[in-house]
C-alpha cells in the first residue's frame, strides 16, 4: 500500500519529470552556442561578448565555457604561433553535442596556409557549415591600449564574422557587411558597423528558420 506521504513524493517525482522535459525541449529548441576561451583569456567581458553575438543573431542561447588549455598539437614553434585549423579539429574533437557551434577563443597568435603562405597570421578561421571557429585577440590589440572599447569592438566583429561562416554564410562583397573579407588588415574590421547586410541578413533568417524547424521535429 501507498500511505499519504508516498503519493505526495510521487506527485513531486512526476511534476519534476514534466518541467525537466519541458525545461530541455525548450533548450533544444533554441540555437545553442558556446564560446570556449583558452588558458589565460580573460573572464571579465564575458558578459560583453555574450550580449553582442546575441545582438546580430537574435533569439539563441550563448554560454562561455570554462577555460581549457590550448592543445599542444596545434603549436607551431617556428612562429611561436597556433595553427588555426588544428585548433578547429580540436574544438571539434571536444565539443558536447548540445552546442551547436563552438567559437574558441585565445590570446595566443594563430595562422593559417593562404595562396602560397604556409603561416599566414589571421583574425579568426571559421569553417563554412562546420560546428566550430577560432577567434585570437593578439592582432586586434593593435592601436587600442587606451581605447578597450575599440579592442572590445574588434572582438565581438570578429566572433560574428567567423560564426557567420559556421552558419554557411561566404565573404560578402558588399562593403561594410560585417561578413566582408578583412583582407588580412584591421582598417576592414574597424570599418564595418558590425551588422550583417540585407542580402546576408537574409540568409542569416533563412538558415535560422532551418535550424528552428530541425530541433523542434
Amino acid at each position: 500500500m501507498t500511505n499519504r506521504s508516498d503519493k505526495n513524493k510521487s506527485i513531486k517525482v512526476i511534476i519534476f519529470l514534466i518541467l525537466s522535459l519541458f525545461s530541455t525541449t525548450a533548450f533544444a529548441s533554441k540555437i545553442t552556442i558556446a564560446i570556449q576561451p583558452f588558458n589565460k583569456f580573460s573572464s571579465v567581458d564575458q558578459k560583453y561578448y555574450i550580449n553582442e553575438v546575441k545582438k546580430i543573431y537574435g533569439d539563441i542561447n550563448v554560454y562561455f565555457l570554462p577555460i581549457t588549455r590550448l592543445p599542444e598539437r596545434a603549436y607551431y614553434k617556428p612562429r611561436n604561433r597556433y595553427r588555426a585549423e588544428k585548433l578547429i579539429d580540436h574544438l571539434e574533437s571536444t565539443r558536447d553535442k548540445k552546442y551547436l557551434k563552438v567559437v574558441g577563443l585565445t590570446v595566443r597568435d594563430i595562422s593559417t596556409t593562404k595562396d602560397e603562405y604556409y603561416d599566414w597570421g589571421i583574425f579568426g578561421l571559421g569553417t563554412i557549415s562546420g560546428p566550430c571557429c577560432v577567434v585570437s585577440t593578439f592582432r586586434l590589440k593593435r592601436n587600442t591600449k587606451n581605447n578597450r572599447t575599440k579592442f572590445l569592438d574588434r572582438v565581438v566583429k570578429v566572433i560574428n564574422h567567423e560564426l557567420g561562416h559556421t552558419f554557411g554564410l561566404y565573404h560578402c562583397p558588399n562593403k561594410g557587411c560585417n561578413m566582408e573579407d578583412a583582407g588580412g588588415t584591421i582598417k576592414t574590421v574597424d570599418y564595418t558597423d558590425g551588422q550583417f547586410c540585407s542580402d546576408c541578413r537574409r540568409k542569416w533568417l533563412n538558415v535560422q528558420k532551418l535550424l528552428k524547424g530541425t530541433s523542434n521535429n
